[in-house]
């Protein structure tokens, strides 16, 4: 389904580090972009004459049906994506719940097209006893991890009830994210490339020889676009990039920069003892652990991916590994110059 220069679309998540990327990208090619947000003043970032911002809750059904009206197409990106909530019946209420309300008000005002936005993390790593790069066909035999991941493989599951309905709409499961934009917790891993850069130490977990698939902030907007334009009904795409583990990162950072930062590795046990003192602490006082046993647990599994379903049917093409942290660098470090300045 082309993109056709005054066609109007409606997008959720547009304030996050995918999401206002995908939206700017979108409107600078002359779509009209309609952007659910919880907060119009927070979102000086998606200032763009073809970007209204729509104040309100993706999941509430007055919202999503005034929003609907004149759209085309649908790019559904909103959804809890923490490792931990206050109450874990937010993800279900808001991933699920509120992904089948969206879809029902796009139903109801005849959209052409939709695109979600799950992850990687519903199809899950290899068996640890044969490690191999996974694909949308990979059947799961470890456990779900986090109530997020519950709750993003439920909403995939609700959205084929639609599709057999009729309904054109695509999924598409990025791996883990990373590129130009602000340091900090929503982007892990420029903190890392800051502190190996720029930093006395850089501390990582400990997970030696586990892989993980980085992608390219870039590659990831391009792979929705492609998922709107040529993308099969029913189908999910794995938008990966590279699968390598942290001693990889740093020996790339080094070759591309020529510093050799001092990366140190936290023992696992370490871990797992920090997130056992913020469990107590979230639970007396309900804040956010900077670190829950969920994340840890899954990051002693190797998570590699293999984007190929995507690559042959959508055209999709990720950057290579070193023209991609070039760019990140680059980025890190004008970041790193301004705030020095």
């Amino acid at each position: 389904m082309l993109r056709i220069p005054g066609m109007k679309v409606l997008m959720t998540g547009a304030n996050g580090f995918l999401g206002a990327r995908l939206a700017l990208r979108l409107a600078e090619s002359g779509i009209q972009v309609r952007a659910i947000v919880r907060s119009i003043e927070g979102n000086k970032d998606l200032l763009h004459p073809n970007i209204e911002l729509v104040a309100g809750n993706f999941a509430a059904m007055n919202t999503i049906a005034a929003a609907m009206k004149d759209v085309q197409q649908v790019y559904h990106l909103a959804a809890i994506s923490n490792d931990w909530a206050t109450d874990s019946r937010d993800f279900y209420k808001v991933n699920v719940g509120g992904t089948i309300s969206l879809i029902e008000a796009a139903r109801a005002a005849g959209v052409q097209k939709i695109v979600i936005t799950s992850t990687a993390g519903t199809i899950g790593p290899p068996d640890p006893s044969h490690v191999y790069p996974v694909d949308e066909l990979h059947v799961r035999t470890t456990r779900f991890f986090t109530d997020y991941e519950c709750s993003k493989i439920m909403m995939e599951e609700r959205v084929q009830h639609y599709v057999n309905a009729g309904m054109d709409i695509v999924l598409v499961n990025p791996t883990r994210v990373y590129g130009p934009g602000a340091i900090n917790r929503k982007n892990p891993y420029l903190l890392l490339v800051r502190s190996y850069l720029h930093g006395v130490l850089a501390p990582y977990p400990g997970f030696k020889t586990q892989i993980g698939n980085m992608a390219f902030i870039d590659d990831i907007v391009d792979g929705h676009l492609l998922a709107m334009e040529k993308g099969r009904s029913g189908e999910r795409y794995l938008l990966g990039g590279v699968n390598v583990t942290f001693d990889d990162l740093f020996k790339m950072l080094t070759k591309i920069t020529g510093k050799k930062g001092r990366p140190v590795a936290v023992p696992i046990w370490l871990f797992r003892w920090v997130a056992a003192v913020f469990r107590l602490r979230s639970k007396w006082f309900g804040k956010e652990p900077l670190v829950t046993r969920e994340w840890i647990e899954k990051g002693t599994f190797s998570w590699p991916v293999s984007s190929e379903k995507a690559i042959r049917e959508l055209g999709y093409a990720p950057h290579s590994y070193e023209e991609a942290l070039r760019k990140t660098v680059a980025d890190v470090d004008r970041r790193v110059l301004a705030k020095k300045g």
